[in-house]
């Protein structure tokens, strides 16, 4: 009983040590791959940071109708002027880095921060 266990388990042992699982090759063997052109789905610093404005935009524009339709105008107010501050940093960040955006985001955005400032 206890001597065909130990048998068995045995014989399955050097079954595994004799066919071992594929293991994968290090990555810094593998060739490396042709560099493609980006495509629609690809991430460039230029959509990180036109993603990361158009987010706090959208931020801006859901606090300002809230505070239109809420009795609650002074809590949104300060987060209003919160995700302002944000935006602003952002777009800050973003033009440091002098990034190439579209023009029409552009525009978009000085139009945003012309109503900013007034």
């Amino acid at each position: 009983m206890g001597n065909n266990e130990l048998v068995s388990v045995r014989e399955r042992l050097e079954n595994l040590r004799k066919n071992p699982k594929h293991v994968p090759r290090p990555l810094d063997l593998l060739p490396e791959r042709e560099k493609k052109p980006l495509g629609e789905g690809m991430f460039t610093l230029d959509r990180v940071y036109q993603q990361k404005i158009e987010k706090a935009i959208s931020k801006l524009e859901v606090l300002k109708n809230k505070m239109k339709s809420s009795e609650m105008f002074s809590s949104y107010y300060y987060d209003l002027k919160k995700a302002e501050k944000e935006f602003i940093d952002v777009i800050a960040e973003a033009e440091s880095k002098k990034l190439d955006f579209p023009e029409n985001f552009l525009k978009r955005v000085a139009d945003i921060k012309r109503t900013l400032r007034r």
